[in-house]
């Protein structure tokens, strides 16, 4: 192994070492100098990824003026012992990785130009004789420009949203505020009043999903019993994810710091005029910030000081480097349709479907993707940005009617034939918009790669091609007018901005931001000089070839930043030791594949007049990038309002799509509490099936609040109950819905008890989760409520099912005209027969038609008035493959229990033999005759004759 250093100052200056190249298995020679580490396997233009061949040969001993050197142009650096005598490693302790360079460097990356020249043939040499000499080129410097080329994955599985959440429940007042680093946007959540329940709260945990809390330690008990999943929470793990909770002091939730903690970002917050004063930037900041809702400002501040110590997102930055916020948003639950995890999971509308392989399932599920689900069949979004905000929707179905309207004048157009030349047209610029806030937060701290360039040009571009596009939608559409609004001249500055400054194809092949000509004169002119070094390399090397002695017959001049101009001639075999290395003029710099590099005065003139042309040229090119990136930051709000606005299109596409090919129709909203729904249909079974039966649903303000459905098992009940629930669902995020017509009035929640999920993490019994489903849509419940429960009381005992079913639904009934809309199965046919519900217009009774003929029954999944007889369980169960034996004694059973007769033992036939012998001994006796017979002889007798039976 060579090891050579050369001592300037008696400092390490540089050291070689062996390799070997990863991707093609040679030999190669890497190395450090003044902190850059180089590597070549002598093949021009190729970038190899090496290993050491000894790890103790790892690195140098920085010193003083290196590691100055490190910082200024964006190096970290590790420390080693070397012992100088030997050159050799004593020992190795690492305080950081191997020279590992920031994501936007000051400093260039490494090329080589070489330039061989042979004596006698006074050419360039040859690709053979290259191949021997080549030293570092362009793509030799390991994470050189720090600009990795590919895009970002903006699929969603990587758009998982990594959250912080911090809560304050003060005087009944629930505030609380959210960071996502995804978008690094601050969400405010207005005060709400909270009760006991902590309905709201559970509601937020649900929406938000963050990965970590943040609370007062003087909170009460019982929020941190929520907050921590101890109240009997059922968590699906579909939705919700493992969250980690952290207790902070309580001054770091005092108001009067919280505000100017708020206030404080004025300072940073992009969006705000630079022009303003302090003053009026404290009133811009209170027409973002409702102050007057102490609990969110507590919240919110106490949140700003935890991700700014905790440093969240920008964990491997400097520390100057601040943790970005680039925008403040403001969301309230009070216009949100309350859905619990019990619904999500019950009506299906989410459901993650593992990958096969455990392996690729990743850690938390993270490798499953949508089965077959609500949003599934929905989601036809084309942007990851597009499919993440339809989620939302999906997790934050809005009961403002004036939102919803819009949303369904909306879809209406997209789904019209006539539009769907530029629904085509608008999708096919929807794939290329991307998650610009990412970018945008990457360019904040300075990390912005070239496929982060790539995706902001071809956002901007598609973007304004899509406002282009809206300009033919009648204005009356909503998210037409928003466009047309938001999209203002400055995205098309910002395009055209980028298209005339930066080179994409040149950044892509040289992994790094590019300038295009034209552009900065002083920046050309260093480029037509490093252009033309080519041509005057090969002229100086033939110069100094000529003034060296004739026993030398090649020579190399060779460029390597930081180094300079170097010539390297070949090594000959009697040059064994470093003093044999001296020639006349010429200062021995380093040795190298077994080739000598030399100072000279010509190359040092080259240094004076040339410089490090291609290092300077890559600082112009940085600083007119950071300069750009300033520019672009600038217009930060545009960005986002575009992302957006681009988002909520997709969505609104996505459900037209959805709704022209499955056949929906545009519900009517009302603020009355009714629900009339005409030829309803389930959007998941009938999919699943050749042919599906609708059914009609009718919930009048004081009449038919409670349907008490009986049936048959399999009859269609629970698809049903499920099929409305969605119907309401589906009109609360603004779509089309399975049907005929409905008209559907406002829902503030959905309550369901339709299956029971059970976990061992819960510690409560099957039935005892059933009653906290029903539980709490007892206490919450209001008249704009819908409650579906599905053979509740099955879990226990029948009477004791019974009564609190009976009680439970009496109780709503109480409740009159303010009764919820109540859809209730069961087969307690007791409920019905001994009329344990009281006469009133406000029950309906409802089974599941089916048709009898001999033993043959159909169901025909048709609703009708009424009331089933049996629940038909012997004829299921026959499907089922039961044995008839079995069926035949269960019908027996059946029928002496309705007649109210003893259940007798079934006969076998040692009980018919044991029938016969005690009839023949009954005969025997009624057959004596005791004035002719001795009863002693009769019995003897009798014993003989049945002892042997």
């Amino acid at each position: 192994m060579q090891d050579h250093t050369r001592l300037e100052n008696g400092k390490s200056f540089w050291r070689e070492k062996l390799t070997t190249c990863v991707g093609c298995q040679r030999a190669v020679n890497s190395y450090n100098i003044n902190q850059v580490f180089f590597i070549s396997c002598g093949r021009m233009n190729t970038c190899h990824q090496t290993s050491t061949s000894t790890s103790s040969d790892a690195c140098f001993t920085p010193t003083e003026d290196s590691n100055a050197l490190a910082r200024k142009m964006g190096w970290s650096s590790s420390t080693v012992d070397v012992d100088r005598s030997s050159k050799r490693l004593s020992s190795v302790e690492n305080s950081g990785p191997y020279f590992k360079r920031r994501k936007t460097p000051s400093s260039c990356p490494t090329t080589n130009n070489e330039h061989v020249i042979t004596r006698g043939k006074r050419s360039l040499a040859t690709e053979s004789e290259r191949d021997e000499t080549e030293g570092m080129n362009a793509n030799d410097v390991v994470n050189q420009s720090g600009n990795v080329a590919d895009i970002r994955d903006d699929s969603p599985s990587a758009l998982e949203i990594k959250r912080v959440l911090s809560v304050v429940w003060s005087k009944g007042n629930l505030g609380s505020s959210y960071y996502d680093t995804e978008t690094s946007q601050l969400y405010l959540q207005m005060d709400v009043v909270e009760t006991n329940d902590f309905q709201f709260l559970k509601r937020v945990k649900e929406q938000v999903q963050a990965k970590v809390i943040i609370t007062s330690a003087t909170q009460d008990e019982r929020l941190l019993k929520i907050l921590n999943g101890q109240e009997g929470e059922n968590n699906d793990e579909q939705i919700c994810e493992t969250k980690e909770v952290e207790i902070l002091p309580s001054i770091d939730f005092s108001y009067e710091v919280c505000k100017r903690r708020i206030t404080a970002l004025n300072a940073c917050l992009p969006g705000i005029p630079q022009h303003f004063t302090e003053n009026e930037r404290d009133i811009h900041m209170s027409s973002l910030v409702p102050f007057d809702n102490v609990s969110m400002v507590r919240s919110a501040g106490a949140l700003i000081k935890y991700i700014d110590k905790k440093r969240i997102g920008v964990e491997m930055e400097d520390p100057e480097v601040r943790v970005p916020i680039l925008g403040l948003k403001v969301f309230s639950l009070s216009d949100l349709l309350i859905v619990d995890n019990n619904t999500y999971s019950a009506l299906q509308i989410f459901q993650k479907e593992s990958h096969p392989s455990v392996y690729k399932m990743g850690a938390g599920n993270s490798g499953a993707k949508e089965g077959l689900s609500l949003f599934g069949i929905t989601n036809r979004t084309k942007s990851a940005i597009g499919s993440h905000m339809l989620r939302m929707w999906f997790l934050r179905p809005s009961r403002n009617i004036n939102l919803l309207q819009q949303r369904q004048k909306s879809v209406s157009y997209f789904m019209n034939l006539r539009n769907a030349e530029l629904v085509a047209s608008l999708q096919d610029c929807l794939k290329h918009i991307k998650n610009v806030s990412g970018i945008l937060s990457r360019m904040t701290t300075a990390q912005a790669s070239v496929g982060d360039w790539q995706a902001l040009y071809k956002t901007a571009y598609n973007a304004t091609y899509i406002a282009d596009l809206c300009r033919r939608i009648p204005v009356d559409i909503a998210i037409a007018k928003k466009i047309a609004t938001s999209f203002t001249d400055e995205l098309l500055q910002i395009g055209s901005l980028m298209s005339k400054i930066i080179d994409f194809d040149e950044s892509t092949e040289q992994n790094r931001f590019v300038v295009k000509p034209g552009v900065d004169p002083a920046l050309d002119e260093k480029k037509r000089t490093y252009n033309g070094l080519p041509d005057f390399m090969t002229t100086v090397a033939r110069e100094e070839l000529n003034k060296l002695s004739s026993s030398i017959t090649e020579c190399n001049v060779i460029y390597l930043p930081q180094l300079g101009y170097l010539l390297a001639i070949p090594r000959s075999p009697e040059l064994k030791e470093e003093s044999d290395f001296g020639i006349d003029g010429l200062e021995f710099v380093f040795l190298s594949n077994n080739r000598l590099h030399y100072k000279s005065a010509r190359t040092r003139e080259l240094d004076n007049l040339l410089g490090d042309t291609q290092c300077e040229i890559t600082d112009h090119e940085t600083a007119i990038m950071h300069r750009l990136q300033t520019v672009i930051l600038e217009h930060t709000k545009v960005l986002m309002d575009v992302m957006e606005c681009c988002a909520e299109l997709d969505c609104l596409i996505s459900l037209a799509v959805c709704a022209r090919e499955n056949n929906y129709v545009c519900p009517k909203l009302t603020m009355d509490s009714v629900l009339n729904i005409e030829q309803g249909r389930h959007p998941l079974q009938e999919l699943c099936v050749n042919l599906f039966v609708p059914n009609d649903t009718v919930f009048e303000k004081d009449k038919g609040r409670m349907k008490v459905l009986t049936g048959p098992n399999a009859s269609g009940k629970s698809v049903y109950l499920k099929q409305v629930g969605l119907i309401v669902f589906l009109t609360h995020i603004g779509s089309f819905v399975p049907a005929e017509s409905a008209t559907v009035g406002i829902t503030d929640r959905i309550f369901t008890r339709i299956h029971t999920r059970e976990t061992v993490s819960v510690g409560l019994s099957t039935f005892m989760i059933d009653l906290n489903q029903v539980a709490t849509a007892v206490n919450a419940a209001t008249d704009n409520s819908l409650v579906i429960v599905d053979e509740f009381g099955k879990g226990t005992a029948t009477i004791d099912g019974l009564s609190l079913l009976t009680a439970t639904l009496r109780h709503w009934l109480r409740q009159g005209s303010s009764c919820p809309k109540l859809l209730v199965s069961t087969h307690f046919h007791s409920l019905v027969k001994q009329k344990l519900l009281p006469q009133t217009p406000l029950v309906t009774y409802q089974t599941m038609q089916v048709m009898e003929e001999d033993e043959d029954i159909a169901f025909l999944y048709h609703l009708i008035d009424g009331y089933a007889e049996s629940s038909l369980a012997c004829h299921i169960a026959s499907l089922a493959g039961l044995p008839h034996e079995l069926l035949k004694r269960a019908q027996q059973v059946t029928q002496l229990t309705r007649c109210n007769k003893p259940i007798l033992k079934k006969d076998t036939a040692d009980d018919e033999e044991q029938r016969k012998r005690h009839k023949a001994i009954v005969t025997k006796f009624l057959a004596l005759n005791l004035d002719n017979e001795d009863p002693q002889t009769f019995l003897s007798d009798l014993l003989e004759n049945f002892d042997d039976r």
